[in-house]
C-alpha cells in the first residue's frame, strides 16, 4: 500500500513538473514577476511600484530585490520588510532558476503553493515573519537537493513538523519556530547530519525531546523552548553535541535534573534552561564550560549551593539563578570573575554577606539579590568601573550606611534597596544622578535631613518612606522635572509643605502621610494637574480644604484624614468625576456633607471622626445652626414628625410604582432574543447592530468570535465583535460573564493588531482579550496558561502567570516602541531578543549615552522631520511602561496624562 501511495505521489509531482515545463515557455521571467506583484501587493498595496512593464527583455533584472544570471534568468528574489499583504501565487514555481527566495517580513498570507516544488535550484528559502497558514507542505522540498537554509520562523503554520526535510543532505539552517506546530519532534531529524542550526522554539510541541538529536555532530545552535511543553527532562545524549555553541531549552516544562553530561560541551557559550521545573543541584561539571558567557537557570526548583569550582568560568558575563531554592553563602570568587556583568539571584535562600570585592572587576552592570537572607554591608566598589546600571537589594538584612561611592555612580538607572536595616544619612549624590529613573530607599532606618539641592533630571520615582528622616521637605525637589511619584510617608518630617513642590508638572503620586507636617494645604496644588493620588493623612495640617484642589481633573485618591482641618467640605468636590477615594475622617470639619454626583460614591467612613460634620439625612445640623447658617428659629418637634411621616408615605408609594414598572420592563426585555448592553452613551440601537452581522461585513476572525464592520445611523462606523458560545443557563460558556466584564475590562491582549485606525487616524480597540474566569466564584488571579501575544507579554506574566493592570501597561509600552522604531516586537533582533531588550542593549552600547542619543539610535528613519523633543518624550514614556518590575511602571491614567502633556518642541530630527 505504501509503495502504491509513493508511486502515485511521484506521478503527481512529475505531472506538475511537465505542466510547468510546458507553460514556462509562454511566460518570461518579467511576466512572472509582474504576476507576483499583482498577487502579493494586495488590494491597496503599491510597495512594488518599481516593478513595471518594459520593452527591454532584461528590464526585470533591475527590479529592486531581483538578481539575474547571464541569461537574464532570475536567480535571487529578496523582498524584505515591505508590507505587501497579499499571497504567494503558484506562478512562483516558474522561476525555476531561483537560488535564493527571501520574502521575509512582508505580511504575506494564505497557504504555500505546491508549485514551489519546481524550485529545484534553491539554496536559500526564507519566508519568515509573515502570516502563512495551514500545514507546511514538506513535499515541496523533495527535489530541492541543494537547499541549505529553510527559515519559516514566525508564521501561522500548524499541524505536525514536516518529515520530508530529512532528505535534505545539505541543509544547514532549519528554523521553524514561532508557529503552531504540534505533536512531537520527529526522531528522524537526527538524520540531517549537515544541520548547524535547529530552531523549534515557540510552537506547541509535546512529547519527549529525542535522545537521537545527540547525533547531530555539526549542530552549533539549538533552540527548542518557549511555549512547547515537553515531557521528561533533558536527554543525557545532548552532551555529545561537541560543536554546540548555544543551547536554549527555556520555558518548555522540563523536569528532572540538569545532566552532568552538559559539562562536555566545550564550545558552549550560552546555556539557557530558565522557566522550567528542573530540580536537584547545579552540576559542578558545568564549570568545564570554559567558553561559557551566559548561564541562565532561573525560575526552576534547584537546590544546594553555587558550586565552588564555578571560579573557573573566567569568561562568563551573565549568571541568572533567581527564583530557585538555592542556599548558602555567595562564594567570594563571584567578585573575582573578571568579566561578570550581570548577577541576579533574587528569591532564593542565600545567607551571610555579599562578597566585599563584588564590582572590582569594573564591568558589573546589573545586580539583583532581592528576597534572600543576606546581611552585612553593601560593598563599596559595586560601581568601580562606572558601568553599574541596576542595583536591586530589596528585602534582605543589609546594615550600615549606603556607601558614598554610589552617590557618584553616574551610570545608575535604577536604585532599589528598600526593606533592609540600613542606617545613617543618604548620600546627596543619589538625588543628582543624571540617568537615575528610580531611587527607592524606603523601609530602612535612614536618618538625617534631606539635602537642599536636587538635580536628577531623569528621576521618575523617589521613595523614602518608612525611615527616620527629619527636617523640612526641601524646596529643591521642584528641580526634579521628570518626577512622577514622591513617597515621603512614615518619617519625622516637619514644617510646611512647600508650595513650590506643585510646580512638578509630571507628578502623579504624592504621599507625606504620618509625619509632623503642619501649616495649610497650599492652594498651589491646583498647578500640579497630573496628580492622581494625594495622601496628607496623619499630620498636623490645619485650615480649610482649599477649593483649588477641585481643579485637579485626574485626581483619583485624596486622603486628608487624621489632621486638624476645619471649615466645610467644598461643595465643588461633587464635580470631581475621577475621584474614587476620599478620606476626610478625624478632622475638625463642620457643616453638612454635600450630596449627589461624586458624593454618592463615598462611604460614611470617609467622614467619620468629625463631631461637627452632619450626615446628609440628618434633619438638623447643629453646627450650621450655631454658626448662623440655620433659619433663625427652631421647628416644632410635632411638625417635624408629621413632615417625616408624609415623606415616608409618599416615598413608599413611589417605590411600589417604580418597582412594579421595573419588573414589567425586565420581563419584556427578557422575552426578546437580543439585548444591547451599553457601558457608555450610544447613538444606536440593538437592531442597528444586528443589521450589520452579514458575511460581507466580516473584517476578522479570532479565538472568541467574529468581528464585523458596522455602519450606524448618523454615519458612525464601528467594529462589532460577535462572541461564540452564546447560549443560556449553564451552557452559555461564560457568555454572560464576558458581557458583564466588558464594562470594566482592562485585563490583557494589547498589541498593534488589536488597534484600529479610523479615517482621521484615531485609535480604537479592536479586541477585548476577554477573561471568563473573572466572574467565576473564588477564581485565582493566576492564569492556567499564557494568553496574549509573543513580544507584548510582561515579564511577570510569562514567569508567574499573574497579571494586573500594569501588565497591560507593559504591552502598551511595546506598542509605543513599535511606533518609534518602526519594527515588530519580535523576529527582527535575533533569537530570544524582543524589541524591549534590543532597545535597552542598543542604548547601553552608546559611547556617550543620553536620551537624544538613545532615540536617534533606534528611531525609524521614516520619522525624520518630527520634533526630537516629542519623540524623546514618547520614548521615555515607553521605557517607563516596559519596566521589568510592574510596581515601577506608571498607571495607565498617568501614561495618558504624560502623553497629553508633551514638552515644548525642539529642532526636528531631519536637521540633526
Amino acid at each position: 500500500m505504501r509503495s502504491c501511495a509513493t508511486t502515485s505521489f511521484l506521478l503527481h509531482i512529475a505531472l506538475l513538473f511537465l505542466l510547468f515545463s510546458a507553460c514556462s515557455s509562454s511566460y518570461s521571467d518579467l511576466e512572472v514577476l509582474l504576476k507576483l506583484k499583482s498577487a502579493m501587493k494586495g488590494p491597496k498595496g503599491a510597495d512594488l511600484k518599481d516593478w513595471e512593464v518594459s520593452s527591454s527583455p532584461a528590464a526585470h533584472c533591475s527590479f529592486p530585490g531581483v538578481s539575474c544570471d547571464n541569461d537574464s534568468r532570475v536567480v535571487s528574489l529578496n523582498v524584505t520588510d515591505i508590507k505587501l499583504f497579499g499571497f504567494l501565487p503558484p506562478e512562483i514555481g516558474l522561476l525555476d532558476k531561483l537560488v535564493n527566495l527571501t520574502l521575509a517580513g512582508t505580511n504575506l498570507t494564505g497557504s504555500l503553493p505546491l508549485e514551489m516544488g519546481n524550485l529545484t535550484s534553491l539554496k536559500f528559502l526564507n519566508i519568515s515573519n509573515n502570516v502563512f497558514i495551514g500545514k507546511f507542505p514538506g513535499e515541496i522540498t523533495l527535489r530541492m537537493a541543494n537547499l541549505e537554509v529553510l527559515d519559516i520562523y514566525n508564521n501561522n503554520f500548524s499541524g505536525p513538523l514536516p518529515t520530508e526535510i530529512v532528505n535534505l543532505k545539505n541543509l544547514k539552517h532549519l528554523c521553524v519556530g514561532g508557529n503552531y506546530f504540534s505533536g512531537s519532534i520527529p526522531d528522524s531529524y537526527s538524520e540531517i547530519q549537515s544541520l548547524e542550526f535547529l530552531g523549534l522554539n515557540g510552537n506547541s510541541l509535546t512529547g519527549k525531546i529525542p535522545a537521537s538529536l545527540g547525533r547531530l555532530k555539526n549542530l552549533q545552535k539549538m533552540f527548542v523552548g518557549y511555549y512547547n511543553a515537553f515531557e521528561g527532562g533533558i536527554p543525557d545524549e545532548l552532551g555529545s553535541l561537541t560543536s554546540l555553541q548555544r543551547l536554549d531549552m527555556s520555558s518548555c516544562s522540563l523536569t528532572g535534573e540538569i545532566p552532568r553530561s552538559l559539562g562536555l560541551l566545550k564550545n558552549l557559550d550560552s546555556l539557557f534552561l530558565q522557566i522550567n521545573r528542573l530540580t536537584g543541584f547545579i552540576p559542578p561539571e558545568l564549570s568545564n564550560l570554559q567558553n561559557l558567557l551566559s548561564l541562565d537557570l532561573s525560575i526552576n526548583q534547584l537546590t544546594g549551593n553555587i558550586p565552588d569550582n564555578f571560579s573557573k568560568l573566567e569568561n562568563i558575563k551573565l549568571i541568572n539563578l533567581f527564583k530557585n531554592k538555592l542556599q548558602g553563602p555567595i562564594p567570594e570568587f563571584i567578585g573575582e570573575l573578571p568579566n561578570l556583568e550581570v548577577f541576579q539571584i533574587w528569591e532564593n535562600n542565600f545567607t551571610l554577606q555579599l562578597p566585599e570585592n563584588l564590582g572590582r572587576n569594573g564591568k558589573l552592570k546589573d545586580l539583583d539579590v532581592t528576597s534572600n537572607h543576606l546581611t552585612g554591608l553593601i560593598p563599596r566598589d559595586l560601581c568601580k568601573g562606572g558601568m553599574l546600571k541596576t542595583l536591586i537589594l530589596i528585602q534582605n538584612f543589609f546594615v550600615g550606611p549606603i556607601p558614598e561611592e554610589l552617590g557618584e555612580c553616574k551610570s545608575l538607572v535604577k536604585v532599589r534597596i528598600m526593606k533592609n536595616q540600613l542606617n545613617g544619612t543618604i548620600p546627596e549624590g543619589l538625588f543628582n544622578l543624571p540617568l537615575a529613573e528610580v531611587v527607592e530607599l524606603n523601609d530602612n532606618n535612614l536618618s538625617g535631613d534631606l539635602p537642599s539641592d536636587f538635580s536628577g533630571e531623569s528621576l521618575g520615582i523617589l521613595s523614602l518612606s518608612g525611615n527616620k528622616i527629619t527636617g523640612k521637605i526641601p524646596k529643591g525637589i521642584q528641580n526634579l522635572n521628570s518626577l512622577q511619584t514622591l513617597s515621603l510617608e512614615m518619617n519625622s518630617l516637619s514644617g510646611e509643605i512647600p508650595k513650590e513642590l506643585f510646580k512638578l508638572k509630571m507628578l502623579a503620586k504624592f504621599n507625606v502621610s504620618d509625619n509632623n507636617i503642619s501649616g495649610e494645604i497650599p492652594g498651589s496644588i491646583s498647578e500640579c494637574t497630573s496628580l492622581t493620588t494625594v495622601d496628607f493623612s496623619g499630620n498636623s495640617l490645619f485650615g480649610e480644604i482649599p477649593k483649588e484642589i477641585t481643579k485637579l481633573n485626574v485626581l483619583s485618591v485624596l486622603n486628608c484624614s487624621r489632621n486638624q482641618l476645619t471649615g466645610q467640605i467644598p461643595d465643588e468636590i461633587r464635580n470631581m468625576t475621577t475621584l474614587t477615594t476620599l478620606d476626610l475622617s478625624y478632622n475638625n470639619l463642620e457643616g453638612r456633607i454635600p450630596t449627589g454626583d461624586q458624593f454618592s460614591v463615598f462611604n460614611e467612613s470617609s467622614f467619620a471622626g468629625n463631631p461637627n460634620l452632619c450626615l446628609p439625612h440628618h434633619v438638623s445640623c447643629p453646627s450650621l445652626i450655631n454658626s448662623g447658617h440655620g433659619s433663625g428659629r427652631s421647628t416644632n418637634p410635632g411638625t417635624w414628625k408629621i413632615i417625616v411621616s408624609v415623606i415616608a408615605l409618599v416615598t413608599a408609594l413611589l417605590l411600589g410604582v417604580v418597582t412594579g414598572y421595573m419588573i414589567h420592563k425586565r420581563k419584556v426585555q427578557n422575552s426578546r432574543a437580543w439585548k444591547l448592553t451599553a457601558f457608555q452613551k450610544l447613538d444606536f440601537k440593538a437592531v442597528d447592530v444586528l443589521e450589520c452581522l452579514k458575511e460581507e461585513n466580516i473584517i476578522g476572525k479570532g479565538g472568541s468570535g467574529i468581528v464585523y464592520r458596522g455602519s450606524m445611523p448618523f454615519g458612525l462606523d464601528v467594529a462589532i465583535k460577535r462572541l461564540v458560545g452564546r447560549g443560556s443557563g449553564h451552557s452559555d460558556h461564560g457568555f454572560t460573564a464576558e458581557i458583564q466584564t466588558l464594562g470594566r475590562i482592562r485585563h490583557r491582549d494589547v498589541k498593534s493588531n488589536n488597534i484600529l485606525l479610523d479615517s482621521d487616524f484615531e485609535a480604537h480597540v479592536a479586541d477585548f482579550g476577554l477573561a471568563k474566569f473573572l466572574q467565576d466564584a473564588g477564581a485565582s488571579e493566576c492564569m492556567s496558561s499564557i494568553a496574549g501575544s509573543y513580544g507584548y507579554i510582561a515579564p511577570e506574566y510569562a514567569y508567574t502567570l499573574k497579571v494586573d493592570k500594569k501588565s497591560d501597561v507593559y504591552s502598551f509600552g511595546v506598542v509605543l516602541l513599535e511606533l518609534i522604531a518602526g519594527r515588530k516586537p519580535v523576529g527582527e533582533f535575533g533569537d530570544g531578543v524582543d524589541i524591549v531588550r534590543w532597545v535597552r542593549k542598543t542604548a547601553s552600547e552608546l559611547s556617550q549615552p543620553s536620551d537624544a542619543a538613545s532615540v536617534l539610535a533606534v528611531v525609524d528613519p521614516r520619522l525624520s522631520g518630527y520634533p526630537l523633543t516629542g519623540v524623546i518624550h514618547l520614548f521615555k514614556i515607553a521605557m517607563l511602561c516596559v519596566e521589568d518590575e510592574s510596581s515601577a511602571r506608571p498607571t495607565m491614567r498617568e501614561v495618558v496624562h504624560m502623553l497629553t502633556n508633551p514638552p515644548q518642541s525642539a529642532p526636528s530630527l531631519v536637521n540633526l
